[in-house]
Order: C-alpha cells, then sequence, then structure tokens
C-alpha cells in the first residue's frame, strides 16, 4: 500500500515530467479514501465561527472529557483524507475526545510559514473558546508535526501557555535532512525511498527560505518550556532520526520526552485501522498517554514509562 501510495504521488518520477501538485493530491486522496476506516460513530461537524478551515470531530455517546488538537502530515502539501479522519476519531474514542482537525493552507501555493500560522490561530481559537489547557493536548502526524512543533515554539515566546500534552507521530522536524537515517534506512523504507522526492517537497515548501530556520527546522530550536510529548516512529523510517534526536533535545531542555520505536513499521501506521495488531496498540497507548497527562479529575495525572 505505502509502495502504491507513493508511486501514485509522483515523487519517484519526478525527473522524467513535471510534478503536478494537483493530481497527485487528488491521487492520494483517492487511494487513502479507499482504505480508510473511519468509525461509524465518529461525527465531523464544520463550526461556524472558526478563523481557519477545519471541522470538529467527536465520537457518537462518547464523554468529551478531552479537547485535541489535530494537525495532518502529507508532505506539507497533501490535502487531509479518509485515513487522517480514521485516525482522529480513533484516537478520540480511545481518549473520551472530541477534537478540531485543522485543515491548515497547503503548499506551494502557501509557502511557509502559512501552515504554522494557521496552527496558531486554530490554537489561538480554542482558548478563545475555553478550553481548559489541563484536559487540552495537541495530536500530529509527519510534516503535521513539524507544523505543531514550530507554532507551539512560536506561540511559547508571544507568552501563551502551553496545551498539557502532545503526541506526534513520525514528524518531520528538520528541512535540512540531516539524520543519518536519511541514508542508513533508504533501502528500509517502504514508503519514501527518495532523498530526491524529500527534497522536492522541501523545497516546495520553502520556497528559498532558509532550512535552518529554527522554525523551518524546530529540531534545532530552543525546545523549553514545551508540554510532555510522546513521539512514535518507525524503526525501518527514513525520516526516523528526526524524532529520536527530538526526544533527546527535548529531555535536554527539560521537557518529558518519550520515543517509541516500533520495528517494520511504516511511517505513520496508526492510519491503517484495526488492520495490525501494532496499530491497535500504538493507538492504545496514545490513548493512555493522553488520558494520564490530561486527566478529567486531578487525582487522575501520574507519570507515564
Amino acid at each position: 500500500m505505502n509502495k502504491l501510495l507513493r508511486k501514485s504521488v509522483g515523487a519517484e518520477n519526478y525527473k522524467a515530467k513535471p510534478f503536478d501538485v494537483v493530481t497527485a493530491r487528488k491521487r492520494v486522496k483517492f487511494l487513502e479514501n479507499i482504505i480508510a476506516m473511519v468509525p461509524s460513530s465518529a461525527i465531523f461537524e464544520e463550526p461556524e465561527d472558526a478563523p481557519v478551515a477545519g471541522p470538529w470531530v467527536q465520537i457518537r455517546g462518547a464523554p468529551q472529557t478531552r479537547t485535541l488538537l489535530y494537525v495532518h502530515g502529507g508532505s506539507f502539501m497533501l490535502e487531509r483524507s479518509g485515513v487522517h479522519d480514521a485516525l482522529i476519531a480513533n484516537i478520540c474514542n480511545e481518549t473520551d475526545a472530541r477534537a478540531f482537525v485543522l485543515d491548515y493552507r497547503l503548499a506551494p501555493e502557501n509557502p511557509f510559514p502559512a501552515g504554522i500560522e494557521d496552527v496558531k490561530a486554530a490554537y489561538r481559537w480554542l482558548i478563545e473558546q475555553g478550553v481548559d489547557l489541563e484536559t487540552f493536548g495537541v495530536v500530529a502526524d509527519s510534516a503535521g508535526g513539524g507544523l505543531v512543533l514550530a507554532a507551539l515554539l512560536a506561540l511559547r515566546d508571544e507568552g501563551v501557555a502551553m496545551p498539557g500534552a502532545m503526541v506526534l507521530l513520525g514528524p518531520w522536524v528538520d528541512m535540512t535532512l540531516s539524520g543519518n537515517s536519511i541514508l542508513s534506512n533508504l533501502e528500509n523504507d517502504p514508503m519514501v525511498s527518495s532523498l530526491e522526492g524529500l527534497n522536492m517537497c522541501s523545497r516546495l515548501y520553502l520556497q528559498g527560505h532558509p532550512p535552518t530556520d529554527p522554525l523551518a527546522s524546530p529540531l534545532f530550536a530552543d525546545l523549553s518550556g514545551l508540554p510532555p510529548t510522546l513521539i512514535h516512529v518507525g524503526a525501518p523510517e527514513i525520516l526516523r532520526d528526526d524524532s529520536t534526536r527530538l526526544a533527546t533535545r527535548m529531555r535536554e531542555a527539560g521537557v518529558e520526552a518519550w520515543c517509541d520505536v516500533y520495528p517494520r513499521m511504516p511511517h505513520v501506521w496508526h492510519r491503517l485501522g484495526p488492520l495490525l495488531p501494532e496499530t491497535r496498540r500504538s493507538i492504545k497507548e496514545i490513548g493512555d498517554f493522553l488520558r494520564q497527562m490530561l486527566p478529567g479529575r486531578p487525582e487522575e495525572k501520574r507519570k507515564v514509562g
């Protein structure tokens, strides 16, 4: 499935013919919607007063003890699809939460820092809506992880309070592509097997902006003051070292951070729903983490790990 999606995007053959972003978006969204398994109990509703695009998702009949902000991945240029909806719905179901699912502006039409500004706007709006920070968490995958991390760092510097917890799934946080796994996993990653493809996505997003900017590559930013963070990444991923280095640097900055490296798992395998035992296990682990970090009652909170 991952190889099929990669081929459909056209990153492997971008030298043979001009890369067509619109076509790539349509192909990926079509394929991902085919395999998506959104729970039938999930309800998606567009708010009328949000400053940015995106729906609320909640689970029919379930308590809404917590609130989440979810920022999807897609190399900064691909739209949210059914697999993302299924992912956040399953996390909401596991966490007794509702989530605002952000449809941020995409590159190349809206390059850096448009996506970051959209995350900041959504975060500020949720706070203005009266969301309790003690039960408020942020969840993001892949490129969305880089956007969320950069947005929270900017908000922190602007004096905005941080959420109670953060979950990052295979985050792309180093646009300089300096991790050792970029080359060591080049033949192992079942989804991204082209360094040229990564470079292409980086160029479409940054459009000449320096990749060393801490907001473009938040791995190199001052990470102090961030909330407790759970990171999941697959051992074969090209971007594995973005996750492992991020966890190390967060701990060095005094942030509670855990990084679970799953053997044999592809990039953001969580989107595969109940198909794999590893998916069920990882969604449960995310649920456990968020329930413990965002307790419904103060006495529920305890350390993870």
